[in-house]
């Protein structure tokens, strides 16, 4: 990973504060996280951790796009799995925390990115000095799995077109932010990534958007998609 930036992690507090799980939890451990949180610049396609590492902190994307990842098949030859693509002021790293297995999954900045780190030494100190905390950690967790369980369910009961507009709206912070103001419209993904991230086909994504598009619901551009009617899209989730 990339060197320190000379800022504080300080300057970025009040965009940590417009994410639910931050804004949320006790102000004694908002100001002992952003203490001993490290700046880190990543270059685009630098690797912030991999499958099988141990756990090397909590993170927080604060600029930029950073890639979720696992493998299919041998874990040398096996072909990439997009699972997540997370923008500011998105959380993650934190199942490794609960249980200090190795990772499951991979890290990467997708572009030129900005993360907050909290080092394991730090995180274990705050959480020997104030075990409480624990269950501000545990939100961060449960929001997760819940994600990921209506993800789940999404996929089981709506049509392609249905999970389409599902996970755009997800990857827009339509229901994980504080202020509307910080709802992403324009986001940054490929057609093929969208594809990966739906397992549906090339051909299939690149209809459904064309659909919505026709619909003046959406806007396509090269490797972005912008959201131009937020409410029509939640009413495509059938």
């Amino acid at each position: 990973m990339s060197a320190l930036s000379p800022l504080s992690a300080h300057h970025y507090r009040p965009m940590l504060e417009q994410g639910r799980w931050f804004s949320t939890i006790d102000e004694g451990l908002k100001q002992q996280v952003v203490a001993n949180a490290i700046i880190r610049r990543l270059s685009a396609n630098e690797c912030i951790f991999s499958r099988g590492d141990g756990f090397n902190g909590l993170f927080a994307v604060v600029s930029g796009v950073i890639r979720i990842s696992g493998v299919r098949g041998h874990a040398d030859s096996g072909k990439e799995s997009l699972l997540a693509l997370l923008e500011a002021p998105e959380w993650f790293g934190e199942l490794t925390l609960f249980d200090l297995k190795q990772r499951s999954h991979s890290a990467w900045s997708e572009s030129e990115a900005i993360v907050l780190q909290v080092p394991p030494p730090a995180l274990a100190t705050i959480l020997e000095q104030h075990p409480y905390y624990w269950r501000d950690f545990a939100l961060l967790l449960a929001q997760k799995l819940r994600l990921t369980f209506t993800a789940i369910e999404q996929t089981a009961v709506l049509q392609a077109s249905g999970r389409l507009a599902y996970r755009l709206l997800m990857m827009s912070n339509w229901d994980s932010v504080r202020h509307s103001s910080l709802q992403r419209r324009v986001l940054t993904i490929s057609q093929e990534q969208l594809s990966q991230l739906l397992a549906l086909s090339r051909q299939t994504t690149n209809q459904i958007l064309k659909e919505f598009e026709r619909q003046k619901i959406i806007q396509l551009h090269r490797n972005s998609i912008e959201i131009v009617d937020l409410e029509g899209l939640k009413a495509l989730m059938i």
